[in-house]
């Protein structure tokens, strides 16, 4: 499996992303790093959309912006209908926020406790269709990051996957 290639808006490439952003945690010590992830079937492919905010904070807990990273990850289809993809398709969301967890922390304990990671997946039983295959996998995507030491976030909670990525993942980044 090849490593995640973090891009700015601009399009320029990040090469080492840990030193990047542990540099701009540097910076902004008041500041708030989340990683969120979505997805979206388009045709016979499924598009990925992984983003690393770095949200500006001053010591007065006023938020001053964003600097985003995306990575877009395009993989084939395997099943025929999204019913049956579904679950496999919010499984990989999960790994793919893990892995740039990982690639973000380098395997620092002390680091891994400030990144907030944020899953599109339903908390709420009655509030998904595709018979609420979003809240069957939320024990799941929680269960594993939270495993890993991240403090992780489902909907409605998770605004960073359910806006952002969201956005992104639809629309595409034009650069």
């Amino acid at each position: 499996m090849e490593t995640l290639k973090f891009k700015k808006i601009d399009g320029t490439i990040i090469v080492n992303v840990e030193a990047y952003v542990k540099d701009w945690v540097k910076n902004n010590p008041y500041g708030k790093l989340i990683i969120g992830c979505d997805s979206q079937v388009k045709g016979r492919r499924i598009h990925y959309s992984v983003i690393i905010v770095m949200h500006y904070i001053d010591r007065m807990e006023v938020g001053h912006g964003c600097h985003l990273l995306l990575c877009d990850v395009w993989e084939k289809r395997m099943n025929k209908s999204q019913l049956e993809e579904m679950p496999s398709k919010l499984y990989r969301e999960a790994l793919l926020a893990l892995e740039a967890a990982e690639l973000v922390d380098g395997k620092d304990e002390f680091f891994k406790k400030s990144i907030e990671v944020h899953l599109d997946f339903n908390s709420v039983p009655a509030a998904n269709s595709h018979e609420n295959l979003s809240n069957k996998m939320y024990a799941t995507g929680l269960g594993l990051l939270s495993g890993y030491g991240y403090k992780v976030y489902g909907k409605p909670f998770a605004i960073i996957s359910s806006n952002s990525c969201d956005h992104f993942v639809k629309k595409g980044c034009r650069i």
